[in-house]
């Protein structure tokens, strides 16, 4: 990448620290911080050792002599930021008071990397090195994701976007939303992560970075998913539909079939829960076509069972039972039991419907015979009563026949369980 030009400004400040002008920055005023900084805590001594050898006296090494260190060197900023830094509060323990909280405790060689990182960081942007200044505040980003402490995370990530932007490097500037997204899905803040990774997104397809936009695509659809499963669980599905069809759009850039499939999938049956029926067809077949290029007999399984239910809810019933004889056969040889279970089910009612006793009757056992292999209970209980209704169901027409017309015949029944056929 190109250096950078030159450098008019500088970054944001973290929001507790105090606004510093590097530029207007003079000797004096410098030496003055720096002996307000040291009053009271540093010897004469210690003060004239030069910072090698004051690195090398590990054991006698402390923030305050850090700070001082920044600021003899002239970098303000990376004064305040590690300032900021080291002065930050630890978690409060459960019922403890808020004025027992104390700093943070940073090992020594972390103190020594922090301060290290951060003037390099600040010495090549002074020298418009934008790649060395970049990778600076990205190594610090990266650390403190790692801690994790997302705060400080996302604060360095928001510095190398800045760094980026001076130059117009906007591959930098799409990675760095990335990395900020990332750090909003690792804190919960899914509409916040969704922002950062359209932004990303936008900027990699403008810059015609296809590894970027597919990264960028990628995680965006895994955000919008998450957003669109809650709002479903909170009953707001029209804009959950809103949402899965950003899934999509975002599966089919980030070339990975796999994702188009399941965004694909997912959209279909939440179309079909909003009415939609011939789009959720039409969604399902596509995701059944994915499914069959790639091998995956679960991934179909789902899909000829989403589609019969499309089917029958556009009263397509012979479509509907075509798909549901299909999965059983796809599920049997992927050893889906569940599928297996939910399509003789469905086929068992449908054919019920259409008169068909004896078949109907026979994929009902078959699906309590597969509930028991699954030892589900509530699910077994569920397909004793089914086969039960269908077979009583099924007999109904001769018991009302018996009753009208063949007393003898019903006494027998009542008194001895004589079958209704005999």
């Amino acid at each position: 990448m190109a250096e950078a030009e030159a450098v008019t400004s500088e970054p944001a400040k973290p929001e507790e620290a105090e606004t510093l002008e590097v530029e207007k920055a003079t000797p004096e005023a410098l030496q003055a911080v720096s002996d307000e900084v040291a009053l009271g805590h540093e010897s004469p001594q210690k003060a004239e050792l030069k910072p090698d050898d004051r690195l090398i006296k590990v054991k006698g090494l402390d923030k305050q002599q850090l700070c001082i260190d920044l600021l003899m060197v002239g970098c303000v900023q990376s004064y305040v930021d590690f300032f900021y830094i080291t002065h930050r509060k630890a978690a409060p323990k459960e019922g403890a008071p808020e004025d027992e909280v104390k700093d943070v405790v940073i090992p020594e060689e972390t103190l020594i990397f922090l301060k290290e990182t951060l003037e390099q960081a600040e010495s090549a942007r002074r020298l418009r090195s934008y790649l060395q200044c970049y990778e600076s505040y990205n190594s610090l980003a990266e650390f403190f994701e790692k801690v994790p402490d997302l705060k400080s995370a996302m604060y360095f990530y928001q510095r190398c976007a800045d760094v980026a932007a001076e130059v117009d490097a906007w591959e930098s500037i799409a990675k760095a939303n990335l990395n900020l997204g990332s750090c909003e899905e690792q804190g919960g803040n899914w509409q916040s992560a969704m922002q950062y990774h359209e932004k990303a997104l936008e900027i990699a397809t403008s810059a015609d970075s296809l590894p970027l936009q597919i990264k960028a695509a990628s995680r965006l659809t895994t955000v919008c998913q998450v957003l669109a499963e809650q709002c479903e669980k909170d009953g707001h599905d029209a804009e959950a539909v809103q949402l899965y069809e950003r899934c999509l759009t975002s599966a089919q850039l980030s070339k990975d079939a796999a994702l188009e499939g399941s965004a694909c999938h997912k959209l279909g049956l939440s179309k079909h829960k909003t009415g939609h029926y011939e789009q959720a067809v039409e969604l399902q077949k596509q995701y059944l076509d994915i499914c069959r290029i790639q091998d995956d007999r679960v991934g179909e399984s789902a899909a000829r069972a989403a589609l019969a239910q499309a089917y029958e809810a556009t009263g397509d019933t012979q479509e509907a039972i075509k798909q549901l004889e299909n999965l059983l056969s796809v599920a049997s040889e992927a050893g889906e039991l569940k599928a297996q279970a939910g399509a003789c089910l469905n086929l068992g009612i449908l054919y019920n419907s259409r008169g068909n006793h004896e078949k109907s009757v026979e994929l009902l056992e078959q699906h309590f015979d597969l509930a028991r292999q699954i030892g589900d209970r509530k699910l077994i209980d569920s397909a004793r009563v089914v086969l039960g209704m269908v077979r009583g169901n099924g007999k109904l027409k001769a018991y009302i026949n018996m009753v009208n017309h063949d007393l003898d015949k019903l006494l027998k029944w009542k008194s001895k369980r004589a079958t209704l056929d005999s």
